[in-house]
């Protein structure tokens, strides 16, 4: 079974698609100009229509004056956030009043998983109950801490004594309101603030815009996406997992693709990243538009680039590498040269720099004898997670004996991590990312105070000082000269094609099979959408053709169509309907054109009547005969 997995299953191929071509994400309804929509509010409901945040109402009327749903708020905040792929396996909802089948399960479960929204008791989230404006304060913010590290409750002086109906709010809701208010999400209407009214879908759709205006996170005016056109027959591509946080996006992948700028004279450097959820996040909240890789090679390719070379920021040789080998090996004919350098982790010389670098950058805040380091890397089930303790055993062996290396996902974890530092009898600790941003893992999974399982509780819980530098490795010169010398030694081999280091998931670099024998498979098939997730799938293999039975995790979808939605919605004939199965799932027999691509198919919508563009991947190394 294929690990849970590559953040590249997240992919949302219609969206990039409109992306490369220079055209804004557009709502299913087209972007069209709703007549019951007042004029001060035209230009935000546009704009969250265009983004495909909320839906109108009919082709005609966006409901302007109806109360918003908490259901549709929180599908907003779900799509603001890309749209994220739930884990895999069955969901059982928390709540008695969603179902697998509803329109917005997937964004409620991802929202209370992230504990954005709580039910009202009794197992009852109330889908169709109206948003107040106290509750929509309170869900944004907790959004806002989750998905970009807005710490609000903190920082905002108090506004609120300014509304003589400032008593009229719950107790719980103060800090959230006054944080609302002072960032100028939420304004008041005759010198009131209205707490418990009911908030309008127009009312929402200017504060949802507010809130993406608004910079706290930093400016991404001072990012430069690297997505020029202008590129000249050599370019030098940078490949990051990448970050929403604008601020360290600049301050990490930005200075390393600064110094490549610096060091290679000759080459155009270029962006793209891995994370499509987050080019879409920064697209969606920022504007600025991101290319992933496909688009980046698309975009070289048009511009009649000659050489490329390739230098990723990732730490290490894992699936997220491999990943990016196989995409330049399908490309290597369109190009003259293609060169991959080597992740930041790969032989011991470069163990050995980087653990200095991380030594050296933390030094001066270590020197009274009784405060720890402890570094949270990401953590991975593939074999390549060994270099977390590879890392630790470095920097024992170079006398940083109070430098201890934990992940996220994997082990040693933070309790395992804070149980080591008392018994070596530190008092106070420093936490930083061993990652080349400091982003969601970072804010979150490290630094949230609220969070009574983020790195700063277990450590503080444990009775240490705790103090997070949300600082990536990318802000490190050490680092930054070690990823370019992997880019050089990678730029002067003399073969023109892709030579990488050994996989330790597949050390021989063997072509994984890309066709099936005759028989019938059970296989995984990885989704663009969370809406549209493949529960399981039954695989035929005839004389080279083949052919799959689908089961989707609700009955959400009534048709599909081996093609984009526009041939879908033209075509008289050649739609699937759905068959229910004895769990009264919905089940779907398609051609399938290959595996271990992305395939588009059309799905229709039960509750809306409308065609939405699908990708589906059949993942070969998952096939078992039955």
């Amino acid at each position: 079974m294929r690990k849970w997995k590559k953040l590249t299953a997240l992919l949302l191929a219609a969206l990039m698609t409109s992306a490369l071509t220079g055209t804004a994400f557009a709502a299913e309804d087209g972007g069209k100009q709703y007549a019951d929509v007042p004029a001060w509010a035209q230009e935000y409901v546009e704009r969250i229509v265009d983004q495909g945040l909320v839906d109108g109402k009919t082709d005609t009327a966006f409901g302007a004056n109806d109360p918003m749903t908490r259901a549709d708020l929180v599908t907003a905040l779900y799509r603001l956030a890309g749209s994220p792929t739930l884990p895999g396996g069955e969901i059982k909802s928390p709540f008695k009043d969603v179902s697998a089948d509803s329109d917005y399960f997937d964004a409620v479960i991802w929202a209370y998983d992230h504990k954005i929204v709580n039910g009202k008791g009794g197992n009852v989230f109330d889908p169709d109950g109206m948003a107040s404006r106290q509750e929509i304060a309170k869900i944004l913010n907790e959004f806002a801490a989750r998905q970009v590290g807005k710490d609000a409750l903190k920082s905002r002086e108090d506004v609120l004594a300014a509304y003589p109906d400032a008593n009229d709010m719950g107790a719980w809701a103060k800090d959230y309101m006054n944080w609302a208010v002072a960032s100028e999400f939420i304004t008041g209407g005759d010198g009131k603030l209205v707490p418990g009214g009911v908030a309008t879908r127009a009312q929402v759709a200017a504060i949802l815009c507010r809130y993406m205006d608004d910079a706290s996170t930093g400016d991404a005016s001072k990012d430069n996406p690297r997505n020029q056109d202008e590129i000249g027959k050599k370019e030098l591509l940078v490949v990051s997992f990448g970050t929403s946080f604008n601020d360290n996006r600049a301050a990490t992948i930005g200075a390393v693709e600064e110094t490549m700028d610096k060091a290679f004279d000759g080459y155009d450097v270029r962006r793209a990243f891995t994370a499509d959820t987050i080019i879409e996040h920064v697209y969606r909240r920022d504007g600025e538009l991101i290319d992933n890789v496909k688009q980046a090679l698309e975009r070289a390719k048009s511009n009649g680039v000659e050489e490329l070379l390739v230098q990723p920021t990732h730490l290490m040789n894992g699936y997220e590498y491999g990943d990016l080998v196989k995409a330049l090996e399908k490309v290597e004919g369109d190009f003259k040269s293609v060169k991959i350098g080597a992740p930041l982790l790969t032989s011991d010389d470069d163990f050995a720099k980087v653990a200095e670098g991380m030594a050296e950058a933390t030094q001066d805040l270590t020197k009274d004898g009784k405060t720890a380091v402890c570094w949270m890397g990401h953590g991975t089930e593939a074999a390549a997670n060994g270099v977390y303790a590879k890392m630790q055993k470095l920097l024992n062996d170079g006398g940083y004996d109070n430098h201890f290396v934990g992940t996220v996902e994997s082990e040693p974890t933070a309790h395992d991590l804070a149980k080591a530092v008392k018994e070596a009898g530190y008092e106070k600790v420093i936490l930083r990312p061993m990652m080349i941003v400091a982003g969601d893992h970072a804010n979150n999974d490290m630094a949230d105070e609220k969070n009574p399982e983020s790195w700063y509780s277990v450590f503080s819980a444990a009775g240490l000082e705790v103090q997070c530098e949300i600082k990536g490795l990318g802000e490190v010169k050490a680092i930054r000269d070690l990823l370019c010398a992997h880019a050089k030694d990678a730029k002067d081999l003399k073969d023109t094609g892709i030579d990488v280091e050994p996989n330790p998931d597949n050390p021989d670099n063997q072509e994984e099979p890309k066709g099936l024998a005759d028989g019938v498979y059970t296989i995984e098939v990885e989704s663009d959408s969370g809406m549209f997730r493949v529960v399981a799938c039954e695989l035929t293999v005839k004389d080279g053709k083949m052919t799959a039975v689908l089961t989707l995790s609700g009955t959400g979808y009534d048709k599909m169509y081996a093609g984009a939605k526009g041939e879908a919605e033209k075509a008289a004939e050649g739609a699937v309907d759905y068959v229910e199965d004895a769990d009264g799932k919905y089940t779907f027999t398609i051609s399938v054109a290959g595996l271990d691509e992305e395939l588009s198919y059309a799905a229709h919508a039960v509750k809306s009547g409308k065609w939405f563009d699908r990708t589906l991947t059949f993942l070969s190394d998952t096939a078992v005969a039955k």
